[in-house]
């Protein structure tokens, strides 16, 4: 009888749904990382952006496109 081979064979079955399982976990945890890491970096070049036009961080931006129609109005 080989049924120590049957059980064997079962037991890679298990072991090798376990490390799918396993590196699946671990993409989707990366891909979440790489997210979130790409988010921080799009907000980086984001404000390095904004602070070449002279906005410093974290002030209020303020229109100045109607700013010389409100004076034309007021005038």
């Amino acid at each position: 009888m080989k049924l120590p081979g049957l059980f064997r064979k079962e037991r890679t079955t298990i072991q090798a749904a376990d490390a799918q399982d396993h590196a699946e976990r671990l993409l989707a945890e990366s891909l979440r990382m790489l997210g979130q890491v790409c988010g921080k970096v799009a907000d980086a070049i984001e404000a390095q952006r904004l602070s070449r036009q002279g906005y410093t961080h974290n002030t209020y931006l303020r229109r100045t496109d109607g700013d010389e129609d409100d004076s034309a109005k007021k005038a």
